[in-house]
């Protein structure tokens, strides 16, 4: 049987625009279209909340994107957000119906949620961290959550939250290629061709910060530094309720 989830976005604000600080589990589904209807309806009332000039993808705009905003808006209910060259400071026009408005935020690049479909069981993936022995989360001012996506690969972006566990910025692992891999032939091929990794002097090295190289060199070192691990539904809500309880964010 299909289940439809819906994550909800959590956005922190860094005084000139709102980014997003995390997400977590807002509603599962086993119907289709009542999920979709759901999504659409929240992602409505969610773009209606925003005042423009706060939103991310309309503060990073080129002129002719701000200008494909305003054409739309205007198309539609014959009101602009863009003045001068410069986005409205208020919110989207309470003329523009939903219909036009839930269009515009997928133009526009600014959702609040995200709708993930399983075709049969629900398989989410998330960091965990072998020197804490625990899930790796993320902390923000303005949130607190577990790191998981649906593919394995859309983890590679939180590498950043791996490196932190180390005292310096460039993680280096002592040993020869023999006693850090299984494989040191392609171990030197993935070195040589990649220019996060280094070695020398029976030391490898993983440059700071480098995602791709930390992602890459991982699964071949007999130690990994972390694993991808597949986590149950009812075990990432378990994690969220635990930790909304601990740090008292309340988003209800």
């Amino acid at each position: 049987m299909p289940t439809f989830v819906i994550r909800e976005k959590f956005f922190g604000y860094n005084d000139e625009v709102f980014y997003v600080a995390g997400n977590r589990i807002a509603n599962i589904f086993q119907d289709q279209a009542v999920a979709e209807q759901h999504y659409k309806q929240l992602e409505i009332v969610a773009a209606r909340n925003f005042a423009l000039y706060e939103v991310a993808s309309f503060f990073d705009a080129t002129e002719d994107e701000l200008q494909k905003y305003d054409d739309f808006v205007f198309s539609r209910c014959g009101e602009h957000i863009v003045e001068a060259g410069d986005i409205s400071e208020d919110v989207l026009p309470a003329s523009l119906n939903d219909a036009d408005t839930f269009e515009f935020v997928q133009l526009a690049q600014m959702q609040s949620y995200q709708l993930v479909s399983f075709a049969d069981e629900v398989k989410f993936y998330a960091l965990w961290s072998l020197k804490q022995q625990d899930w790796i989360k993320q902390y923000d001012e303005c949130f607190a959550g577990l790191i998981y996506a649906a593919s394995p690969e859309y983890l590679k972006p939180y590498m950043e939250h791996v490196f932190s566990e180390f005292d310096e910025p460039n993680i280096v692992l002592q040993g020869t290629l023999d006693s850090l891999t299984q494989n040191p032939i392609l171990m030197q091929s993935l070195i040589a061709t990649h220019a996060g990794l280094s070695y020398s002097q029976d030391q490898l090295r993983i440059q700071a910060w480098d995602d791709d190289a930390l992602f890459a060199i991982n699964t071949m070192l007999k130690q990994p530094l972390f694993e991808i691990r597949e986590i149950a539904l009812d075990e990432i809500q378990r994690i969220e309720k635990e930790l909304e309880k601990e740090y008292g964010y309340d988003y209800e």
